[in-house]
């Protein structure tokens, strides 16, 4: 069979972007267009966190500010501004059509725990004065009443991390980053191609201790008030979570949980 190739075939050519934002490779491509871009290569460049609430997003986003000396940002909305922000936004295009978001991180975590620790948010008096017209006061109804709903359709949980690693862009599991954040830190930064200052993880870590959140809260673009930080709890799901909800937890979500390996 003959077979006829004409013009010029190059990588472009084979692999050609598809978007703006350099975090997220060519679909068929599983090279890193964005390995080793400085941040001050685009006036307003950013690094983002991707991900699901309660997945340790705020806090990771705090370590990295403190490690990079950059300003926090909210990235959708301060296209302007340098820094480093977070979003829960699923991939759509107007995440992949930002040139501005040079480097970016999708955290994951158990989600069976993000679900007890989205609960205990909600009950919090910062979760309540922004959205007074909420009212679920016991796990069982906030799962099956809201979550089910609202949480997690409008956020796809079904997809959302999925489809940020299958574009590639790097996964950080919080259970490990809880575990040894410095470790975590710096394969991040590997990651990413951008130097690594051993002197300014340990600054990082140090300023980011959950016990330290805890007590203190944390100035960013705006106060996080002591209460948003918990106990950064990491397996203790079945504490508080009842059996009916579990239940339907590792069925309804059993795709995602093995995905992930957090269920055999």
């Amino acid at each position: 069979m003959e077979s006829v190739v004409k013009g010029h075939v190059s990588y472009e050519t084979l692999y050609p972007k598809r978007w703006k934002c350099l975090i997220f490779n060519h679909p068929r491509s599983f090279w890193d267009e964005s390995y080793g871009i400085p941040l001050n290569s685009h006036p307003a460049g950013k690094i983002v966190v991707f991900g699901f609430p309660k997945s340790g997003n705020v806090w990771l986003k705090s370590l990295l500010v403190d490690y990079f000396g950059l300003p926090p940002v909210e990235p959708m909305f301060d296209v302007a501004k340098p820094g480093i922000g977070i979003t829960h936004r699923p991939l759509d295009r107007h995440v992949r059509e930002r040139a501005d978001f040079l480097h970016g991180a999708c955290i994951i975590r158990d989600l069976r725990d993000v679900i007890v620790s989205f609960f205990k948010y909600t009950q919090t008096n910062r979760f309540r004065s922004a959205r007074p017209e909420f009212h679920y006061d016991d796990l069982t109804s906030f799962y099956f009443d809201w979550f089910l709903s609202r949480a997690a359709t409008s956020l796809k949980v079904m997809t959302h991390s999925e489809r940020y690693a299958r574009f590639g862009v790097p996964i950080v599991r919080y259970e490990k980053l809880r575990a040894d954040t410095q470790g975590e830190l710096r394969r991040l930064l590997l990651r990413w191609g951008l130097p690594i200052d051993e002197a300014k993880i340990q600054h990082a870590v140090a300023a980011n201790q959950i016990e330290k959140l805890r007590k203190e809260g944390k100035s960013l673009e705006k106060e996080i008030a002591p209460e948003h930080f918990r106990v950064g709890a990491v397996g203790t799901f079945r504490e508080d979570l009842p059996e009916i909800v579990l239940r339907d937890i590792e069925t309804r979500f059993a795709h995602v949980l093995r995905r992930w390996g957090y269920l055999a």
